[in-house]
């Protein structure tokens, strides 16, 4: 990600340099001693980010409080453009659609995220090819014994369609194939979570926060190389399945949301997105 990481330090400075100017950027002291709310809301995978950004934020800025809800990356984006929240958070690209339905939404990529392909206990594989993944999500492959695995029933895990994640996962892994209909649907990256690890012919995908000691995260095989979802992975672009973190908003945004949205870009906040487990823009 070393050309992609320097055109995006490129933007981020000239985000910081839109933002900065004409808006409140002073930290600290909300106006006349009421308190600011600020409205975010939307992607599942982004909701961990907001939260520790939440408990940061509200510490060092005296009369701002964040509210944070989730909902999935549509919502986010749909209700940023309605103004129905100050900022949508999104885990995957802002379709062509929808900036055409809203030509003035704003984009601030925040991070990078991989998605994880996990498995059950019973599936017998610890890495498969892309082509494998899309595949199985096709239901052209039905049985982990056609991958090498045990001989099993391959139960199919996805989410909804107002998933970032699942959007994802269809751009970097399915491309022109449709995942097989049948699939158990889940609502969030915990849910899926849950589920594969519950079922041990299982297979679905989360974001790479979301990994922990219950899942059997699956290596990706790369021109015959096993590689790891981890975020040094995606950093160096050895790990394929990979997308932005987006925060949106309507307009040019000011006053606290502006300023929050350039606290999002500094070292500060930059260091817990990788506390938990994604991408920063920047070292």
């Amino acid at each position: 990600m070393a050309e992609q990481g320097l055109k995006q330090l490129v933007i981020v400075a000239v985000v910081v340099a839109l933002l900065t100017a004409g808006t409140m950027t002073v930290f600290g002291g909300g106006s006349g001693g009421d308190e600011t709310e600020i409205k975010i809301s939307g992607s599942t995978t982004l909701f961990p980010i907001m939260t520790v950004f939440q408990e940061q934020y509200e510490k060092e800025t005296v009369g701002v409080s964040l509210t944070i809800s989730g909902g999935g990356s549509g919502i986010g984006i749909n209700n940023a453009a309605e103004g129905l929240s100050d900022i949508g958070m999104t885990s995957r690209d802002v379709r062509d659609s929808e900036m055409d339905a809203n030509p003035d939404l704003k984009i601030y990529i925040i991070g990078y995220d991989g998605v994880a392909i996990i498995v059950g206990d019973n599936a017998g594989v610890t890495a498969l090819t892309v082509e494998q993944v899309r595949d199985i999500f096709a239901g052209d492959i039905s049985n982990w014994n056609e991958v090498g695995g045990n001989n099993a029933q391959i139960s199919v895990y996805n989410r909804d369609d107002a998933s970032g994640t699942r959007d994802a996962f269809d751009t970097l892994v399915m491309g022109d194939k449709d995942t097989k209909s049948g699939a158990n649907i889940v609502a969030s990256n915990g849910a899926m979570r849950t589920s594969v690890a519950g079922n041990p012919n299982g297979i679905g995908y989360v974001g790479l926060s979301f990994l922990d000691e219950s899942t059997n995260a699956l290596s990706i095989i790369v021109n015959g190389t096993p590689v790891e979802p981890t975020a040094e992975n995606v950093a160096s672009e050895e790990y394929p399945i990979f997308r932005n973190l987006i925060l949106v908003t309507k307009g040019d945004p000011t006053g606290w949301a502006a300023a929050f949205l350039e606290w999002c870009m500094q070292p500060t906040a930059q260091k817990l997105v990788a506390s938990e487990g994604f991408v920063p823009l920047y070292e």
